[in-house]
């Protein structure tokens, strides 16, 4: 059965349906949310309210959208209204269980494996909507179009919110190399220490 098919029977009341949806995009939601409000019990609690907010209002999706990104614009709604009322971003992300990019990215010089961790401190760092348009682009593929779609606004704005949230991510890393750099105390200044 199509996901079309699914919608329309979903549409018409028929929860097998529904679930069916929900079996197919849970995963997705779930990362989206994880990644946003930066804790995964209440990115839980996030992805279980998006569906509930989908299930109410499924006869309103026009079948001109994807279903997709309607659901992920439902998502990202949920986590964003969970932010303003509780003002914070949670702990962070069990870093290994998640996976940002894929080997054959543009943005793979960014993630190896070794600067992980320090990724996903500074995606921490960036505003809940570069957090989601990273997500939306990098982990979900999504186009501009579809990610203005998802969060509103026009493809340009997207695309420049991409590309600030890559710039202060770089910075992020550039910044924090220098600190290492001049934290490690050079062989002259070490040999001068006297050792007690």
């Amino acid at each position: 059965m199509t996901e079309a098919q699914l919608v329309a029977r979903a549409q018409d009341g028929e929860l097998p349906a529904f679930e069916e949806l929900v079996k197919k995009y849970q995963r997705e939601v779930y990362g989206l949310a994880c990644r946003i409000v930066s804790d995964p019990e209440e990115a839980k609690d996030m992805t279980q309210q998006a569906f509930l907010q989908a299930f109410v209002h499924i006869k309103s999706f026009r079948q001109d959208a994807q279903f997709r990104t309607w659901l992920f614009r439902i998502a990202i709604n949920q986590c964003y209204n969970y932010l303003k009322s509780r003002k914070k971003f949670g702990d962070p992300v069990d870093m290994d269980t998640m996976v940002l990019v894929g080997k054959e990215s543009p943005e793979s010089d960014l993630v190896s494996q070794d600067n992980r961790q320090r990724l996903y401190a500074a995606l921490e760092k960036l505003p809940a909507k570069q957090r989601a348009v990273i997500t939306l682009k990098v982990e979900q593929g999504l186009s501009y179009q579809a990610i203005s779609q998802v969060l509103g606004g026009t493809a340009g704005a997207a695309r420049v919110n991409y590309c600030q949230a890559l710039k202060t991510l770089k910075k992020y890393f550039h910044s924090e190399d220098e600190h290492e750099v001049a934290m490690r105390p050079s062989a002259a200044v070490a040999a001068r220490v006297p050792r007690r």
